[in-house]
């Protein structure tokens, strides 16, 4: 006998509905998570599925101020189509009033597809607490028949604990025993021992040691740290007797190469004594020089006599012998400076 029509499209709609609800049961992810119901008194996981939760401490036996592994495992029972988010146990006051919470390092750990790890790390605030409490998972089960009755909580197992007080190491404290004597009254204002001025010795010692020590002081500065006036004669000096040996070991250089290194070697001496800042002065030039310095017109007149004959010796044709009286100029300028300048130390 054959099936009617309609009840043949009837029963296809009834069997295509079956596989459209088998094909959801077996993990396809939607977005079928409703607003209306959810628990407003207790942090959302957003899981959809069905789950179970169990939850685990390491160590359970610590002392105060010492922090705790705690995990919370969840695992799927059927697929997920949603998967589950760390919770904020700040958000709890059973477990806000009783620990520090932490987060760990690491967001999650998935031992195998179906299953979630978060883990935190708490630390008892006092010695009274005696267990972790129960946390409670709020998840939307979409395999229930009617989405009101689909948000679900499940609530771990208490994890008992014990608090140990912290250790403190007793440090005997060794002292006279009239330190341990508490004084009270007009004792404490009196004067256990009279006081005694020293004797006549120590005072001339304490009245005659800094004077003496500030003397030695200072002597033992002046030799280590000389001041800036003999640094300065000392440099000076030593640039004096520089030039002077380099002039006694060019005179062995022909006219033309002599001039010049004379030139070199006495400018360089005025570059140390006189803070000559140009390589290669002029005669004018160093009329200026030794008129800032406040030189003798003598000395200025050498100076520029000295420069004016060196500039002839380069750019002027001369005899060989001519190199000799322009050595003994240099030789004859070096001194006048170091005597007008400083005559003390060639006296």
């Amino acid at each position: 006998m054959l099936m009617p029509r309609p009840l043949l499209l009837l029963l296809m709609l009834l069997v295509f509905a079956a596989s459209v609800r088998g094909e959801a049961d077996d993990g396809i992810e939607t977005d079928d998570i409703p607003v209306v119901g959810r628990p407003v008194d207790l942090p959302f996981s957003e899981a959809s599925g069905w789950f179970e939760v169990h939850a685990r401490a390491k160590p359970t036996t610590l002392q105060a101020k010492t922090a705790l592994t705690f995990t919370v495992s969840v695992r799927a029972v059927r697929p997920a189509r949603r998967s589950p988010h760390r919770l904020d146990l700040r958000e709890l006051p059973d477990f806000a009033e009783r620990f520090y919470i932490e987060d760990s390092a690491e967001e999650v750990v998935r031992p195998d597809d179906r299953t979630w790890e978060f883990t935190y790390r708490l630390t008892p605030r006092r010695t009274n607490v005696t267990a972790i409490p129960s946390l409670p998972f709020v998840y939307f089960n979409p395999y229930q028949l009617t989405a009101t009755k689909g948000f679900q909580v499940l609530y771990t197992d208490p994890i008992p604990l014990h608090v140990l007080p912290h250790e403190t190491v007793q440090v005997p404290v060794q002292a006279p025993e009239s330190a341990f004597v508490l004084t009270t009254g007009p004792e404490v204002l009196e004067r256990q021992t009279p006081w005694t001025p020293p004797s006549i010795g120590t005072c001339v010692v304490l009245l005659l040691l800094p004077p003496f020590a500030c003397i030695a002081w200072y002597l033992v500065w002046r030799r280590v740290y000389p001041d800036a006036a003999r640094l300065a004669s000392q440099r000076r000096s030593r640039a004096a007797r520089r030039a002077l040996q380099a002039l006694h070991a060019a005179r062995r250089l022909d006219t033309k190469m002599w001039a010049a290194g004379t030139t070199a070697i006495v400018a360089d001496y005025l570059q140390q004594r006189l803070d000559l800042t140009i390589a290669e002065p002029t005669p004018r030039e160093v009329e200026l020089l030794f008129t800032q310095h406040g030189c003798s017109s003598t000395l200025t007149e050498q100076a520029v006599r000295f420069f004016e004959a060196c500039d002839s010796a380069r750019f002027l044709p001369m005899s060989e012998s001519s190199s000799l009286p322009l050595h003994d100029a240099a030789v004859q300028l070096i001194l006048a400076v170091e005597e007008e300048t400083c005559p003390t130390l060639h006296s």
